[in-house]
């Protein structure tokens, strides 16, 4: 669900510094680096220090369960301390990070090598048995993890994407020394989608980790403190809800960050607006962990200060359905038919954002043009809430999550369109991390949040499958499962291209979350700051060379 993902436009540097990956969300509490950082009072003044905007707060730091870390703003402080083997840089584009080769052996076989220069901060080599230990970790059942779907294509795994019952590793990962090993698919697939999901997968140090029982590796106070990475920064400190602090990693393989320090600071959206009119942030993180509100683009493109770009993405924003509070599909159905979308994009973000259909964004290669859609029809909506025998006088809790702006005004509106076909509707508003938490634990009705898919069309799999890590809506349907299996097996393009076309009508006809907008990504970065230029899926490749 809480993922992350970008539209694939080439752009300057700015488009590489932000943030990938998983939803959006916020935090009601405002964070200042400390003022040792920035003794001149502003970013500017400062030249070996980047000053960045978020808007979600952390609850740790462990890539192998976002979810549990707070998501997008644990993901995208992480990033720069933990690395890949493989970094996604643009559609079909991937560099090597930690892999110094990651090479096809046939058509089910893939052997990696290991940068023999890639250390962890503790001056240990990260190794192949580091990669083996990520891998088996994330497949173990005991695990809570957000990233078994990264790993799906391993040979081994049981339909949920675990190793069976008995077996404790992959046989389908194979160490050959301590900086190469070999991994096998349970069935020939395209490379490029095996790079694409490892860029995911971030190694973890198995000398530090390796006697954590898989149950509790959650709880590990590890996260908290992270202080044994393999990323160009090393993480400082966490001050809870106010800033993440990290330093330059010199011995950092693919050398040393020429910037020294990096803050990382947590504050409502208005904030992040002000304080890079100030020069106080170099640049929000943007992708709803940071982006600008749509009503004050315009006026933040004006700032002689900054550089400013704007693009779509593969994000969206919906209502999630709890549909086990709500089986019926017909009232699921009226829901959607009640709220009006296209006067949330209207007036929240005009020229700054577009109407959502379905489970694939717009922006993306599979998503059906003629995907069944939800128009603004409150009458049709009281009738399918009568044919159901909905309870009107049932109270529906609306969790909305604080931070982004945009958001919450569409939360309001959502409510009042709800409200206005005789639902009864309380809206409650959370922080991102709680949210989180009652999503995960099936505490909740409707969550307005935002959803993203990697290019490949099965992305969408992590929230749809019966099984599947991001399901919060608790929606199980046999043929929607049948569907991503076969789309994976599938070669030709066009009839791959039908079967997502079924699928993505046959979840429209279902309903488990009502798709509302996609927002465009909104990024804004200072002129003071230079590097070697990228696109927005390399966010994180090239931090060790921006400069001011």
């Amino acid at each position: 669900m809480r993922r992350l993902y970008k539209q694939w436009a080439v752009l300057s540097l700015l488009t590489a510094l932000l943030v990938t990956g998983c939803s959006s969300g916020g935090s009601k509490t405002e964070g200042t680096a400390p003022a040792a950082g920035n003794a001149g009072g502003t970013a500017a003044a400062v030249k070996n220090q980047l000053n960045i905007g978020i808007t979600n707060p952390p609850l740790m730091f462990n890539p192998i369960d976002s979810d549990g870390s707070g998501s997008s703003g644990a993901v995208f402080a992480y990033r720069y301390f933990f690395d890949s083997l493989v970094k996604t840089v643009g559609p079909l584009d991937f560099k090597m990070m930690l892999a110094e080769s990651f090479d096809t052996k046939d058509d089910q076989t893939f052997s990696i090598a290991i940068n023999p220069n890639a250390n962890w901060t503790d001056g240990k080599p990260v190794t192949a048995y580091d990669v083996e230990f990520t891998l088996n970790l994330i497949a173990n059942p005991a695990t809570i993890t957000t990233q078994r779907s990264a790993i799906f294509a391993l040979d081994g795994l049981n339909e949920k994407g675990m190793l069976p019952e008995g077996q404790e590793k992959l046989s389908s990962v194979k160490v050959i020394d301590d900086k190469h090993l070999e991994i096998k698919t349970a069935s020939p697939v395209d490379p490029n989608l095996i790079y694409e999901r490892f860029s995911d997968v971030l190694i973890v140090p198995k000398h530090v980790l390796e006697n954590v029982d898989p149950a509790q590796l959650n709880q590990n106070p590890f996260w908290r403190n992270p202080n044994v990475t393999s990323g160009a920064y090393k993480f400082v400190k966490y001050e809870n809800k106010a800033y993440v602090e990290l330093a330059a990693n010199a011995d950092y393989y693919r050398g040393a960050p020429k910037i020294e320090k990096v803050f990382i600071k947590i504050m409502p959206a208005a904030n992040i607006v002000a304080q890079l009119q100030s020069g106080e942030l170099d640049m929000n993180a943007a992708q709803g962990t940071g982006n600008i509100p749509a009503a004050e683009w315009k006026t933040v493109k004006t700032f002689a200060n900054l550089k400013t770009s704007e693009e779509q993405t593969r994000r969206y924003n919906s209502i999630e359905i709890n549909t086990e509070r709500f089986p019926d599909k017909k009232v699921r159905q009226a829901l959607a038919y009640a709220i009006d979308r296209q006067m949330i994009v209207d007036q929240l973000m005009p020229e700054a954002g577009e109407l959502q259909d379905g489970p694939y964004a717009n922006s993306h290669p599979y998503h059906d043009k003629n995907v069944k859609s939800y128009g603004y029809d409150p009458e049709k909506a009281k009738q399918l809430l009568a044919e159901a025998g909905f309870d009107m006088k049932k109270q529906i809790e609306l969790i909305v999550p604080t931070g982004d702006r945009t958001r919450e005004m569409a939360g309001n509106i959502i409510q009042q369109n709800l409200q206005a076909i005789g639902l009864k509707v309380k809206q409650t508003n959370y922080d991102f991390p709680t949210t989180v938490s009652y999503l995960i634990k099936g505490e909740f009705d409707l969550t307005l949040s935002s959803f993203g898919s990697i290019m490949d069309p099965d992305g969408p799999a992590t929230v749809y499958r019966s099984t599947a890590a991001l399901n919060d809506m608790r929606f199980k349907n046999a043929r929607v499962d049948e569907l991503f299996n076969l789309g994976m097996k599938e070669t030709d393009k066009d009839t791959r291209f039908k079967l997502y076309s079924e699928l993505q009508n046959l979840i429209q006809e279902e309903v488990p979350l009502i798709t509302i907008y996609s927002e465009f990504n909104l990024m804004a970065l200072s002129k003071d700051v230079q590097g070697k230029g990228g696109v927005v899926d390399g966010m994180h490749y090239d931090v060790n060379e921006w400069s001011r």
